[in-house]
């Protein structure tokens, strides 16, 4: 006879206390006391002060390249909050495009120009939130980079990369013209 899992059993309307999902609180952030229901500007705010914009901004890439957090699976709870420790938890699965959107979501809300490199190599990514959310970037940040990759994404299949890749060039060339010419 098979056992049945402790989270299985059914609750009705008429228990005391319903029985909570299965979370990662205490696997990933139970030394860490993360707001994980926060905006993700709050959480990056607060990996800032943890390792710095040039060391949050390395974990980023070396996880935006190689879907890699090393030995510290809390930066999934800073990137995505209560979804990321999930991610740890759970694994990667079929969709860890979202893994590497949220890489590149928290240079929207922390940079270093160390991070310009993948910024740009995530124009070309396979699938097209992380190439919208380099845009996005690339928009916020002005990295300088493949102009011509960006203006290519106007022909994106996707109509949320073209609008981004659209959104993109005309924050370049308006700052292009802001610019001494030298």
């Amino acid at each position: 006879m098979s056992q049945a899992h402790p989270r299985a059993q059914p609750s009705g309307p008429t228990s005391a206390k319903r029985e909570q999902l299965p979370r990662d609180d205490g696997i990933v952030t139970d030394d860490l006391d993360l707001p994980l229901d926060a905006h993700p500007s709050v959480l990056i705010g607060l990996a800032v002060e943890r390792w710095g914009p040039r060391g949050l901004m390395g974990r980023c890439a070396r996880l935006y390249r190689e879907m890699d957090w090393g030995d510290e699976p809390e930066l999934m709870s800073f990137l995505a909050g209560r979804a990321g420790a999930r991610w740890v938890e759970l694994g990667f699965g079929t969709q860890d495009y979202f893994v590497r959107t949220w890489a590149l979501r928290a240079m929207l809300y922390a940079w270093d120009e160390s991070a310009s490199a993948t910024v740009i190599d995530a124009l070309e990514d396979e699938h097209w939130r992380p190439r919208e959310m380099a845009l996005k970037v690339v928009a916020k940040r002005l990295v300088d980079g493949d102009v011509d990759a960006v203006a290519g994404l106007r022909d994106d299949p996707v109509p949320r990369v073209q609008a981004a890749a659209r959104r993109a060039l005309e924050r370049l060339s308006r700052d292009a013209r802001k610019r001494p010419h030298e």
